[in-house]
């Protein structure tokens, strides 16, 4: 029988759980900190096919959190059913990596025509990849649903230090492109290596379908919502404004998007503590810590936007970016609403329901026709998106105060139905 969450919340687990989260912290300033290089590095031609293969690679990205927050959300809820979500997903997962296998692989040399890009082996190197990045997203995925934070938190760290050991040192040998294109199949590899769990050796091999289809199915809609979110005003940007308005835009989304990811570690070590966890009170406490360092967050943000975000730019991106540091403070807290609204999203997932992220991937299709035909300038483009993600955010409280509403109306109800009555001793 597994011990309920309050059991099981000692100093290890909690360890455990701040390690994964600094540890993610790391790997995105190590990330960051590839760009920087891989810019000093190569000419602006060549920096530009590196900068494709990484948006191929966060475009994948989305289907492989998918993997790993269904299996972390379900293995946590019901560990006896780790079998049966193992070999759903790691199908899953095959089929996934096959089809890009064979579209971006096979599709290498078309979409070199078309995108311009100086090799098509670059697809293809990234395609070889993919399959094994979307099956270590599965392990990871049963790692954090056996709240096994350490290994999670080796598996990420081993991806990002080999990404940056690998594709910096054939970059500098000359390889180009083609040279980080490998750094990034060999970090999938690595991540792989650490990530990789046994099939369980008990349990049952029975899950439930409809909870692992609500899983998946809240999952997809909650980071389908994040990629537009964190996109589509870049690229609505770049379509409406002067080119060097749409970089001033870019550059403040760049540094405000890093506050979100922040966030979203909270939000990962969430999902399988609360989908654990065996009281109410045990999943309020959860709720309030990590809503608490949520909103933290994007107070400090807005505090260093409003202080040091001007010298921030200047540091970063240069003098000519000035343009950027009027846009910081309402960036922030555009993050900081998208983050409170996700993470309502993760409550809904780790308790097996979909409602809140419906709403949420509403809001952030919604934004896209709202930002093309109302903003005229990156400031009014930045409001308007932090008017919709405050509306989603409301939709999504009204939701869930209904929701709570309801069940109260129909508990005396379900008290009615069987009323207590006096015991009659038959003679």
């Amino acid at each position: 029988m597994t011990r309920p969450l309050s059991a099981r919340m000692r100093p290890g687990l909690l360890g455990g759980a701040s390690v994964l989260s600094l540890t993610m912290v790391a790997v995105s300033a190590v990330n960051y900190g590839l760009n920087v290089v891989l810019v000093r590095l190569l000419d602006p031609a060549q920096f530009g096919d590196v900068a494709l293969a990484i948006t191929v690679v966060l475009t994948a990205s989305v289907v492989a959190a998918t993997l790993q927050m269904v299996a972390s959300r379900s293995v946590a809820a019901d560990p006896a059913s780790a079998p049966a979500v193992r070999r759903v997903l790691l199908r899953a997962a095959s089929v996934a990596g096959a089809a890009a296998l064979v579209l971006l692989g096979g599709g290498a040399w078309i979409l070199a025509d078309l995108l311009r890009t100086s090799s098509p082996w670059i697809f293809v190197i990234i395609a070889a990849g993919l399959p094994v990045y979307f099956l270590q997203a599965v392990h990871r995925g049963l790692l954090q649903g056996q709240l096994r934070f350490t290994r999670v938190a080796a598996s990420y760290a081993a991806e990002a230090g080999v990404r940056l050991l690998i594709a910096v040192t054939l970059v500098m040998l000359g390889f180009g492109p083609i040279g980080a294109a490998l750094g990034i199949f060999a970090s999938f590899l690595a991540s792989a290596a650490v990530a990789w769990t046994r099939r369980p050796e008990s349990g049952s091999a029975v899950t439930a379908a409809a909870a692992l289809g609500t899983a998946v199915a809240s999952a997809s809609m909650m980071l389908l919502a994040q990629a537009l979110v964190n996109n589509a005003d870049v690229v609505v940007a770049k379509a409406l404004f002067a080119p060097a308005a749409a970089g001033a835009y870019a550059a403040a989304a760049v540094l405000c998007r890093s506050l979100y990811f922040l966030a979203w570690t909270v939000i990962q070590v969430s999902v399988p503590l609360l989908a654990s966890a065996a009281t109410a009170a045990a999943r309020r406490r959860i709720i309030l810590v990590a809503g608490g360092v949520i909103c933290a967050l994007g107070v400090l943000g807005a505090i260093a936007a409003a202080t040091v975000g001007d010298e921030a730019v200047r540091i970063v991106f240069g003098p000519a970016y000035g343009a950027a540091t009027v846009l910081l403070v309402p960036s922030v807290l555009c993050a900081t609403v998208l983050s409170a609204s996700t993470f309502i999203a993760a409550v809904d997932l780790a308790a097996g329901r979909s409602g809140t992220a419906a709403v949420l991937l509403g809001g952030a299709v919604l934004q896209v026709p709202i930002l093309m035909f109302l903003a005229t300038d990156p400031l009014s483009l930045i409001l308007f998106q932090v008017l919709t993600m405050t509306l989603t955010l409301a939709g999504q409280g009204v939701l869930v105060v209904s929701r709570r509403m309801r069940r109260l109306t129909l508990r005396p109800h379900a008290g009615e139905l069987h009323p207590t009555t006096p015991t009659v001793s038959a003679k």
